[in-house]
């Protein structure tokens, strides 16, 4: 687990360094091998700037300094531009995608919003949902198949149902 306790941005050009968004320490789950990368380079990062652990941010130059919010912004901008990806993609844009990726994948909107950081389900229904959309239509479509006459389900539910018919008569 990784905790965010600071939040960095840039507003009017002037950086602008605040506690959350929602004034509390938010608790991340992440994979173990993201947790692992992370702590090494922090440890690198405590080894090269001699700040203490507890104090140093995750993300900085080599020097411990945290650098301008708008520097990973041009290093992703690089990344997409490289992998092909459009322009007017942003950091948001990987946000977004993950969360779709969420839903589609069955994980549940109470744990989705969590992992977020959204206290309800709420805005990430308002939001995200639309991936529930294809899977409606994969729902509908599976019902078209299953009403296929040549789908053994079909078949074997029409035999039944004419003998039950004749039984009845």
């Amino acid at each position: 687990e990784l905790t965010v306790r600071r939040s960095r941005s840039c507003a009017s050009g002037q950086i602008v360094e605040s506690d959350t968004k929602s004034h509390r320490e938010r608790i991340v789950t992440i994979p173990m091998g993201i947790w692992e990368l992370l702590m090494a380079l922090r440890q690198q990062q405590v080894l090269h700037s001699g700040v203490p652990d507890r104090e140093q941010p995750i993300f900085t130059d080599p020097d411990g300094h945290v650098p301008h919010p708008y520097t990973f912004t041009r290093h992703l901008r690089r990344l997409y531009r490289q992998c092909g990806l459009p322009e007017e993609y942003h950091l948001h844009t990987l946000r977004h995608f993950y969360a779709t990726y969420l839903l589609q994948e069955g994980t549940s909107k109470q744990v989705a919003a969590s992992l977020l950081g959204h206290a309800d389900t709420a805005f990430l229904e308002r939001t995200y949902c639309h991936p529930q959309d294809v899977a409606k239509q994969q729902a509908a479509n599976l019902m078209q198949d299953l009403l296929n006459n040549q789908n053994p389900c079909y078949v074997a539910f029409m035999k039944n149902k004419n003998r039950e018919a004749k039984k009845a008569g």
